[in-house]
């Protein structure tokens, strides 16, 4: 899960200094999670508040071969009703597969139950949530926190496991550990080594600590380790992600299966598309004001397809803020999202610096 606050989303993406040879587009191998074909290996992370439906059928369309859905709490799951405000969190649509559906959690023994209610409204792959570095889910035992119990988190993994049918993959999303010490650092090789020994198909690690959060470089050296350590079981790659180039980069020079792009997606679906044409040796096309025209208010009509307008109206204003990242006017764009007050208020924006 990626959870960006409003102090994360005003800094600058950390600069990387990158050598050697580019990664070509024949030297990729396709990710394969289970038995779940993927394809190109570099995939949209689940993004709490923002990895909807909408969302992931944009990343698709734009060249995303896997997308996961926004992180979900297992007892929301469990009590989650077929009401207008709440059903979307469930909705999967026929062009979204393969999508993942992520759980997130304290108590073991209600993952089993939340994964078979995933599995029912058509995920085709269930993940669990060893990652969020957030204080309410820490705070709440949830997501980073289990890293610091394998014996509980391994049964999470046993349970979930246990509960849907073989077919469908179970994987782990995981930060290199709590902190930086030995410690950290044993438990989180003990939960790699016994998830894979319960079943789970693939693992995606983020190279930082949960006490990092979002703040320092993330440990590229640490995924290179992880991934001689698996062998040739699937490790997927996280952080840092926010160019076509340093997907490539990470797929070079760690050696992982798969890349997963959280931040670096929101705001710029179009990351999925450079990076196969960066692969393919082609030139890069940086999408123009039209185009991010088109996109946005693709989004914005199928959220209305989902949900209702009120709650279209605060999931587009909030992709309007990120998009206006790309705009010449940045400021004045984002100020101008943030204060519409309704969805045709919206839609004036659009045609105010968008035409």
């Amino acid at each position: 899960m990626t959870n960006a606050t409003s102090l994360l989303d005003d800094m600058p993406p950390p600069i990387r200094s990158y050598t050697g040879p580019q990664i070509a587009l024949g030297d990729l191998r396709p990710l394969t999670i289970g038995n779940v074909p993927i394809g190109f290996p570099v995939v949209q992370a689940a993004l709490s508040g923002y990895s909807d439906g909408p969302m992931r059928i944009v990343a698709r369309r734009l060249g995303a071969s896997y997308t996961l859905a926004e992180v979900m709490i297992d007892r929301f799951v469990l009590e989650l009703k077929q009401r207008r405000r709440t059903r979307h969190r469930l909705l999967v649509t026929d062009e979204e597969h393969p999508v993942g559906g992520q759980l997130m959690g304290s108590d073991p023994a209600d993952f089993g139950p939340a994964a078979k209610k995933l599995v029912e409204a058509g995920f085709d792959i269930i993940d669990i949530n060893f990652g969020c570095p957030v204080k309410t889910a820490v705070g709440g035992c949830r997501g980073g926190y289990h890293l610091s119990q394998p014996d509980v988190a391994l049964e999470i993994v046993s349970r979930t496991r246990a509960a849907v049918p073989d077919h469908i993959p179970v994987t782990l999303k995981m930060r290199r550990g709590l902190d930086d010490s030995d410690e950290s650092r044993e438990r989180f090789f003990r939960i790699l080594d016994g998830a894979f020994a319960r079943g789970v198909a693939a693992v995606t690690v983020h190279g930082r600590t949960v006490e990092q959060r979002y703040v320092g470089p993330s440990n590229w050296d640490f995924l290179r380790e992880v991934k001689q350590h698996a062998g040739a079981k699937t490790i997927i790659g996280s952080g840092d992600l926010f160019t076509a180039q340093a997907c490539l980069e990470m797929l070079r020079d760690t050696g992982v299966d798969g890349v997963s792009v959280a931040r670096g997606a929101i705001g710029n679906p179009w990351i999925f598309e450079q990076v196969r044409r960066l692969a393919a040796g082609l030139p890069q096309l940086e999408p123009d004001v039209s185009e991010q025209r088109r996109v946005l208010n693709l989004q914005c009509e199928l959220c209305l397809q989902s949900t209702e307008e009120s709650q279209t109206l605060s999931t587009m204003r909030m992709f309007g803020i990120k998009f206006a990242r790309m705009h010449s006017h940045h400021a004045e764009v984002r100020s101008a999202f943030a204060t519409a007050r309704s969805v045709a208020a919206w839609r004036e924006v659009l045609d105010h610096w968008y035409s």
